[in-house]
């Protein structure tokens, strides 16, 4: 793989004229931002979670010109493993450092109209359903989601999407996929399922949200909500000892906090934990453990099995690539994979958005409806939609 580094100005240029066929793959965290282009390796089918970093790495291994050579792999892996994994080890791969205050870009404002949309009564409904099933069964915790499509008046401009939520989401991970028929997966998503690099580990989950208030002092208020409340605390440690459960199987010195911080996107407020530690086997790669977290109570539930059936019995829809995972991996096991949430497929003058909440026998319909729609709001403005009240009708 031919590898370059490049400057800031070197790579917004190259976003600002991203061909989305010939640039599969797009990931930029809080340290680097990494661009693929061209295809040298690829894999799409589907691939047992627990087989994931072997697939990867046999991909990986084809792609190396020597023995010391060090491929990288980009991948998209579902939510439901009878889902398509896709894998692609690019051709070139382009590096920067992320400043982002330089890859801001106005949107124009676009029309839209709603071309699908559960309504806001049946999501209510489904939550209703959840919590009845709390009192006939182990289930914890479910996370339930919904998705509207939109037609925009005129076509999307991709790249100052991408460079919007570059902008907007300066301590998250930004991220655009290829798939399949023209269209691509964007978004900007707040949450690390896991990095490694070398032997250190560091996972961050999310849960427990809110909507951002239209004031610093109403923020405030809502930060100290979310770390008083009972149920976003419950929601929330749910998570977190899940994924405690499992780096603790790979790591030693793993390092959680006692309580969690908040942390803020441009329109939400989340209940934060980062747990850090030191892998026990130096080479495991950070795909294998990713794929044993994958998907955490964050995105389905508590317990797992229970969590998923109740999805699929009250969500009715196939979330597709939303709530797996988006990252890489080298072929030493180091790498970046986040929740692919705050997302969307887009497809010219199309966009198809999904949100979900985390239900827990506290929550209340009407609520989760609306953080829903507030999450939504991310990708929607950085397009330059504006739907508003539509969200939660």
């Amino acid at each position: 793989m031919k590898r370059k580094v490049i400057g800031y100005d070197y790579m917004d240029e190259m976003i600002a004229n991203h061909s989305f066929e010939e640039c599969p793959f797009f990931f930029s965290s809080p340290a680097n931002t990494l661009f693929g282009t061209g295809v040298e390796q690829s894999l799409e089918q589907v691939i047992p979670f627990k087989e994931l970093a072997e697939k990867a790495q046999q991909l990986l291994n084809r792609a190396k010109k020597s023995e010391v050579d060090n491929p990288v792999l980009f991948g998209l892996v579902p939510f439901s493993e009878g889902n398509p994994t896709r894998f692609i080890v690019p051709q070139r791969l382009y590096a920067s450092g992320t400043p982002r205050a330089l890859y801001q870009s106005e949107p124009a404002k676009s029309k839209a109209m709603l071309v699908s949309s559960p309504s806001g009564e049946k999501y209510k409904q489904g939550v209703m359903d959840a919590l009845d099933r709390f009192s006939s069964s182990e289930l914890s915790k479910v996370v339930l989601s919904r998705s509207i499509e939109i037609e925009s008046e005129k076509e999307i401009d991709r790249s100052c999407l991408l460079r919007n939520l570059l902008k907007v989401n300066p301590c998250g991970y930004t991220f655009s996929a290829s798939l399949n028929g023209g269209r691509s997966m964007i978004g900007a998503s707040p949450e690390l399922l896991v990095a490694k690099r070398g032997a250190h580990v560091t996972s961050n989950p999310l849960a427990g949200s809110r909507p951002r208030a239209a004031s610093q002092a109403e923020d405030e208020q809502e930060r100290q909500y979310l770390l008083n409340c009972t149920k976003e605390l419950h929601e929330h440690q749910l998570v977190v000892e899940e994924v405690e459960r499992v780096l603790s199987q790979h790591c030693h010195n793993l390092y959680t906090p006692m309580v969690p911080s908040v942390i803020e996107t441009n329109s939400m407020l989340h209940l934060s934990t980062r747990l850090e530690g030191h892998a026990v086997n130096p080479q495991i790669s950070v795909l294998q453990v990713a794929s044993e977290l994958h998907p955490t109570p964050a995105v389905c539930g508590f317990p797992r099995q229970p969590a998923y059936e109740a999805i699929c019995d009250i969500e009715q829809y196939d979330r597709g690539y939303f709530t797996g995972m988006i990252g890489w991996c080298d072929a030493r096991g180091n790498g970046e994979w986040v929740v692919t949430i705050r997302c969307a497929e887009v497809d010219k003058r199309l966009m198809k958005v999904y949100a979900g909440a985390g239900i827990v026998t506290q929550s209340r319909p009407e609520s989760e409806l609306h953080e829903t729609g507030a999450k939504m709001g991310t990708i929607l403005s950085a397009a330059g939609i504006e739907l508003e009240d539509m969200l939660v009708a």
